[in-house]
């Protein structure tokens, strides 16, 4: 077998091998899709009739369409983490494929010592038989850059390629939760079986994990590039755009923002208001919209991340999609804030004949926050609708590819992250590829590991996360290898979840796909003030409105959220938002809380005295499994006892008196001392068992 590189678009253009009809003497080689794994520019060449890409998953069987009625059943169904196609015996099997194809991904919540047995095109010696969790393991330690373990969830890109069948059995003990991508090519086509790990196949291997692991730089070769840097200035209310001539494309775009203020929101906010617009061949309306760092998978604000095709290093954004154009380009900058503001753009182009660039796809981008772009909105309403929890990500008519979204989540409270993505493929009834959960479907599992890292991999990343995982995210995941083509319609979904209760929920997402025909940007425009750093306490219009009961702070109160920590032995301090816990009430639904702390370890918290004079201080702790026996004092005067503040659930302990004291006005300080923790504690985030959350301090003038 000969390995090759992959290949390249220059000049001269080439159908890739596995673009070919399926009556074609050439036959798809297995070193033809370990180069899918990095060739960007495959994404821009004409969509294969008969080509699918689809996911076998555990997700909840009971989730069904009703052929008689017409109607989706059950369609919140949550418990994804064992279903299967079906058992036999011990076993169950999870992907069970006729035709030639190829395994993409396989993903896991919980791989243990069950087996994987991977068996194609018929025979009864399995390719792959060996514990769920070395095969991970394995691949991760061979191949670093295809395999990775990301906050929990195990992922490996590792083509198994067959030509007329493949099934995915696991044995009992497997694990928890399992997602296998794959695409099916054609009927006839001529398919390269995996062939095992030869040094052939571990050389061509190992090229690609390479590849994924320099992910930020530019992974384009050859083709005689033209580089052009452009600074503009773009005045308060007005445009600045750079024009590209003739036929080419583009496949390096760097923008990086320049003189932003220091204030995190400010940025935010500025970069809501500058929006990129990208026009092919002399369109009237963008095939590219979005504000200018959700185009660049950052939102909000700049949050450094490194994917293949997408990222943002040292302030700089960057995309490596590549862009054909048959008539020229347009890539125009929009400045709806106040002020003037300045964007540095570099590009790397080359030139193609239209003759061939006429053939290609184009690139596509929307931005949005819940347009359904013409469906039945009432099937999509919590009262009664039968595709509730269903939230469209892309909806498009047509033919293309869809290539990835990126998508910021702001969830006041409760855990976003159970819903499941769903993507409905020409007219599909029955989604193709139905997930288990939406950080399944980015990569990682069970919210982000603790102390609640972000991370990047070449096709996924978390750049934002705010410190507790329920409030402030921002994901991204593309498919390269996997892309999904659709020949007629496109419709993908991720659930809005949970969805007991109508906490404010704010989702934004820009989307990518190459049209073909038709399948162009359905999605308008959108004002700054739709757009601009939308936070908690509004929804959006299709949501059914919620009544939050806010406690009202009494008088005196000096909310934790507000105080000043100067110190702290170790750990970090944070303000937790407490409104998606409903066995205490929080005043402002927020508390200061510090987690990581050890035992004999002191927080030194500040707050001010108006008016001096004989107070009664009053205080309300959190309390939950994790939280320890703290000791409080004033000024380095001692408060009372020790306060125990375990508890099953979490809750407040009311408000506790630590006594009467005179107190001059002006600056004092609050010492938290962790003194121990109750026998029956847990560490159940993976922070310690010492916590102390401060929901506020009460100073109450005494009865006379």
């Amino acid at each position: 077998m000969q390995t090759s590189a992959p290949l390249r678009l220059c000049a001269g253009f080439l159908l890739l091998p596995f673009l070919l009809p399926a009556h074609a003497e050439k036959a798809i080689t297995y070193a033809d899709l370990v180069s899918r794994l990095t060739d960007l520019e495959r994404l821009a060449t004409p969509i294969v009739e008969g080509e699918k890409t689809a996911a076998s998953t555990s997700h909840d069987r009971r989730s069904r369409y009703n052929e008689q009625t017409g109607r989706y059943e059950n369609w919140g169904a949550n418990s994804d983490g064992g279903g299967c196609i079906r058992r036999e015996g011990d076993a169950q099997v999870m992907v069970d494929l006729a035709g030639p194809g190829v395994l993409w991904r396989t993903w896991s919540a919980r791989a243990t010592g069950g087996h994987i047995r991977i068996f194609i095109d018929g025979g009864e010696t399995p390719v792959i038989d060996k514990p769920f969790k070395d095969y991970f393991d394995d691949f991760e330690k061979d191949y670093p850059g295809l395999a990775m373990t990301l906050s929990r969830g195990r992922n490996e890109f590792i083509p198994i390629s067959f030509s007329k069948s493949c099934k995915v059995v696991v044995d009992e003990g497997w694990g928890l939760y399992f997602h296998a991508t794959h695409t099916l090519f054609p009927q006839g086509t001529r398919v390269e079986p995996f062939p095992g790990f030869t040094p052939e196949v571990k050389t061509l291997l190992q090229q690609a994990s390479d590849a994924w692991l320099k992910r930020g730089e530019n992974p384009y070769q050859g083709g005689n590039p033209k580089n052009g840097n452009h600074t503009l200035e773009i005045p308060a209310g007005k445009t600045a755009e750079v024009k590209l001539p003739g036929s080419g494309a583009i496949r390096a775009l760097k923008i990086a923002p320049l003189d932003l203020p220091a204030e995190a929101i400010q940025r935010e906010d500025i970069l809501r208001e500058l929006t990129i617009s990208i026009f092919w061949d002399g369109e009237s309306s963008p095939s590219v919209w979005s504000p200018l760092g959700d185009f660049f998978a950052t939102s909000p604000g700049l949050n450094p991340f490194k994917t293949l095709p997408m990222g943002c290093i040292d302030g700089t954004f960057y995309s490596y999609w590549f862009m054909p154009f048959s008539e020229g380009a347009r890539i125009v900058l929009t400045n709806d804030g106040d002020s003037m503001r300045r964007v540095e753009v570099d590009l790397e182009t080359v030139a193609l004949p239209a003759s061939e660039t006429r053939k290609l796809l184009r690139f596509c981008a929307a931005w949005h926050g819940g347009d359904f772009t013409g469906l039945d909105k009432q099937r999509f309403l919590k009262n009664g609708g039968d595709r509730w929890p269903d939230w469209p990500l892309l909806v498009v008519e047509g033919k293309g590819r869809y290539v990835g979204m990126t998508e910021h989540i702001w969830k006041f409270g409760g855990w976003w992250g159970e819903g499941d993505e769903r993507f409905f493929i020409d007219g599909e009834n029955y989604p193709s590829t139905v997930g288990t959960g939406s950080e399944d479907y980015v990569g990682y599992a069970w919210a982000a590991e603790p102390p609640f890292i972000t991370f990047d991999s070449a096709l996924a990343a978390v750049s934002r996360l705010r410190p507790d995982a329920q409030e402030d995210t921002s994901v991204c995941r593309f498919h390269v290898c996997d892309d999904l083509p659709f020949s007629q319609r496109f419709e993908g979904f991720i659930e809005v979840m949970p969805n007991e209760d109508c906490r404010p929920c704010l989702y934004d997402t820009c989307v990518y796909w190459y049209r073909e025909t038709g399948a162009r940007n359905p999605y308008p425009v959108v004002p700054p003030e739709g757009r601009r750093h939308r936070r908690p306490g509004r929804h959006e219009p299709w949501v059914t409105p919620a009544t939050l009961q806010i406690p009202q702070p009494k008088p005196g109160t000096i909310e934790g959220e507000a105080l000043e920590v100067l110190e702290v032995g170790s750990g970090r301090t944070w303000i937790q938002n407490m409104a998606g816990f409903r066995d205490g009430k929080w005043s402002g639904n927020a508390q200061l809380i510090w987690t990581g702390g050890k035992q004999g370890d002191t927080a030194e918290i500040g707050f001010t005295v108006a008016e001096g004079g004989k107070y009664e201080l009053l205080v309300v702790l959190t309390k939950g499994p994790d939280y320890g026996v703290v000791q409080l004092s004033i000024d380095g005067g001692k408060l009372g006892e020790p306060i125990d503040c375990h508890d099953e659930t979490v809750t407040t302990t009311g408000e506790i008196s630590l006594g009467h004291l005179d107190l001059a006005a002006g600056k004092h300080t609050l010492r938290a001392t962790l003194t121990g923790t109750n026998e029956q504690s847990k560490d159940a985030a993976g922070v310690g068992r010492h916590l102390f959350g401060l929901d506020y301090l009460r100073l109450q003038r005494p009865t006379p």
